[in-house]
């Protein structure tokens, strides 16, 4: 009996005005302040009183939930400063996490293809292709509803009471 490993979900980013915006309903949530001084790339820590390396944390888990682009490879590492407190390496405008967060996802699916060995567009087809190969297989699964005549046993006959 083998065992399979759930394939994890690689990083699928919108279009840049809807990352934008998405992004900025995220940092307004998790600050508690509005989104639209984000918009217009405020500085995150002029704009949010309580933008510290506890929001930039939970900013990074939204960020993981939604797109799947986990935390470790969103926190920024300077290999020759070491380890450093997040929010000091943290984009510090919206236009700079965007941009950020795009570099990232481009760079998890060039890891990810090349563990496959794949091309990077081929891995975006191929979990494309696994994801819709799933969808199928659950509508497969599901009972087809009962129809006229059709008591719902399968026979497609209507069983007398």
């Amino acid at each position: 009996m083998s065992t399979m490993t759930p394939t994890p979900s690689l990083p699928s980013l919108p279009d840049t005005p809807e990352l934008r915006e998405k992004l900025a309903e995220i940092i307004a949530n998790v600050c508690r302040c509005d989104k639209e001084p984000f918009l217009r790339d405020e500085p995150f820590t002029s704009v949010a009183i309580e933008f510290d390396s506890l929001a930039v944390l939970e900013i990074l888990l939204e960020i993981e939930t939604l797109y799947h682009i986990e935390t470790d490879d969103m926190v920024p590492v300077d290999p020759e400063a070491g380890s450093q407190e997040v929010l000091g390496v943290f984009p510090q405008n919206l236009s700079e996490l965007v941009a950020y967060t795009q570099e990232v996802a481009h760079r998890v699916l060039q890891r990810e293809a090349a563990l496959a060995g794949q091309e990077p567009a081929e891995a975006l087809q191929a979990r494309h292709a696994e994801r819709l190969a799933r969808a199928q297989q659950r509508t497969a699964a599901r009972p087809a509803p009962a129809r006229d005549g059709d008591d719902g046993d399968g026979d497609g006959q209507k069983r007398d009471a």
